[in-house]
C-alpha cells in the first residue's frame, strides 16, 4: 500500500518567477542563462530517475531525485523540487510502491515546468 505523499497545492507557483527576479535583481541574461541550464540539465536528470524507478534501483532513485531537487531549487521550480524531495526520502526508506504510484506526479510538474518555463518575462 503506497503512502500520501506531501505534495504541493496550487497556491504554490510552478515556477517562482518573483523569487529569481528578486534573487538576481531582474538581470535578464543571468535568468536567460539559468534558464538555459536549467533545459539543458533537467532532461537528463529526469530520464535518469525515471529509469532508476522502473529499474527498481533505490539508492539511484533517492541519488538523481536529489540532484534534480538541487537544479528545481536552483531554477525556481518549487513544485518539482518538492516532488523530487518526496522520491528521494522514499527511495532512500526503499519505498518503490509509493513512488511508482506517483510517477504521474513528477511527470505532470515536469511538464507544468517546461510549459511555465516559455511564460517566464525573458526572451
Amino acid at each position: 500500500m503506497s503512502k500520501e505523499l506531501n505534495l504541493p497545492g496550487s497556491e504554490m507557483p510552478v515556477i517562482d518567477e518573483s523569487r529569481l527576479m528578486a534573487e538576481f535583481g531582474g538581470d535578464e541574461e543571468i535568468l536567460r542563462e539559468l534558464r538555459d541550464l536549467f533545459l539543458d540539465h533537467a532532461p537528463p536528470l529526469y530520464k535518469a530517475m525515471k529509469e532508476a524507478i522502473a529499474n527498481g534501483d533505490c539508492e539511484k532513485v533517492a541519488r538523481d531525485a536529489h540532484s534534480f531537487k538541487g537544479a528545481c531549487a536552483t531554477y525556481g521550480a518549487p513544485r518539482l523540487a518538492m516532488v523530487c524531495r518526496e522520491f528521494e526520502m522514499l527511495a532512500k526508506e526503499d519505498d518503490l510502491p509509493t513512488v511508482r504510484a506517483n510517477i504521474a506526479h513528477l511527470e505532470m510538474e515536469y511538464h507544468a515546468v517546461f510549459e511555465a518555463i516559455g511564460a517566464i518575462g525573458i526572451s
